[in-house]
C-alpha cells in the first residue's frame, strides 16, 4: 500500500514537474521570441535613424554646396556688372566723342563756307590785310588830325577867353558831355565855390556848368556856375545869381550841360 502511494506520489510529483518545466519552456520561449522582435525592430529603428542622419548630412552637404555655388554666381554676376557698367561707360564716351567731332565737322565746314563767301565778298587774307594796313594808316592819321583840332580849338577858345576881357563879349566854352563832379567848398559872401574837377577832367575857363541836390525823385536843380580858374585837379567858378534856385553847398553834384 505504501509503495503504491509513494509510487501515485512520484507520478504526481512528475506530472506537476513536466507540466512546470513545460510552462516556464514556453515562456521562455515566448520571451526568446519577443527578444528577436525587439532586437530586430531596434536595428531597424537603428538603421532608419542612421539613414536619416546621412539623409541629413547629405542634404546639409547639398545646402552648404548651393550656397557656395550661390556666391559664386553673386561674385561672377557683380563681376559682369561692373565690367558691363564699364563697358557702358566706355560706349557713352565715344558717342560723346562720335557727337562732338561730328559737331566740329559741321562747325568747321559751316566757318570754311562762311569764309568762302567773306572772300568772295571782301577778297582774300592778304587783299583784306593790304586794307587793313592802309586803313590803320588813314585812322592814326585821323586820331593825329582830331588831336591837332582838339589843341587848335582849345587855344581858340583861350584867345577867345583872352579877347573877351578886352571886348567884354560873351565866350562859349564847350566842356566835356562827361563831366561830373562835386562842391567841395562855398564863400556865400562873395558866391564863388570850388569844385572837385580840373583841367585833367577837362575844364576850362569860361565853361558852364550846373549844379544838382538829390536824386531820382527828389533830384533838383540848384543852380548854374561859371569857371573862373582851373588847375590840374580843382577848378574855382562863380555863382550865376540868374540861375539861382538855392543855396548851394558843399556836397551838390556838378555836371555839364550836355550830360
Amino acid at each position: 500500500m505504501v509503495r503504491v502511494l509513494l509510487a501515485i506520489t512520484l507520478i504526481a510529483i512528475g506530472a506537476s514537474g513536466w507540466f512546470a518545466f513545460n510552462n516556464v519552456s514556453t515562456k521562455i520561449e515566448g520571451l526568446t521570441n519577443d527578444l528577436a522582435s525587439m532586437t530586430r525592430q531596434r536595428d531597424t529603428a537603428n538603421q532608419g535613424r542612421d539613414a536619416a542622419k546621412e539623409a541629413q548630412e547629405a542634404a546639409e552637404n547639398r545646402a552648404s554646396a548651393a550656397e557656395s555655388n550661390a556666391a559664386r554666381l553673386g561674385d561672377r554676376i557683380g563681376t559682369l556688372q561692373q565690367a558691363v557698367t564699364r563697358q557702358t561707360q566706355r560706349a557713352d564716351e565715344h558717342l560723346a566723342n562720335l557727337n562732338q567731332a561730328t559737331a566740329d565737322l559741321v562747325e568747321s565746314r559751316q566757318i570754311s563756307e562762311r569764309w568762302r563767301q567773306f572772300e568772295m565778298e571782301y577778297g582774300t587774307r592778304d587783299s583784306i590785310r593790304q586794307r587793313l594796313a592802309t586803313l590803320e594808316g588813314v585812322t592814326n592819321e585821323r586820331d593825329n588830325f582830331i588831336a591837332e583840332n582838339s589843341i587848335l580849338l582849345g587855344r581858340i577858345e583861350k584867345l577867345s577867353v583872352e579877347l573877351s576881357r578886352y571886348t567884354g563879349t560873351s565866350v562859349k566854352v564847350s566842356l566835356p558831355p562827361n563831366l561830373a563832379g562835386k562842391v567841395t567848398a562855398v564863400d556865400s559872401q562873395y558866391d564863388f565855390v570850388v569844385l572837385d574837377v580840373g583841367e585833367e577832367q577837362g575844364v576850362r575857363e569860361h565853361g558852364e556848368v550846373l549844379v544838382g541836390r538829390g536824386a531820382g525823385s527828389e533830384a533838383q536843380l540848384v543852380g548854374r556856375l561859371r569857371i573862373l580858374s582851373v588847375d590840374k585837379s580843382r577848378s574855382i567858378a562863380n555863382i550865376m545869381p540868374d540861375y539861382k534856385n538855392g543855396d548851394i553847398q558843399a556836397g551838390d553834384y556838378v555836371f555839364s550841360e550836355r550830360n
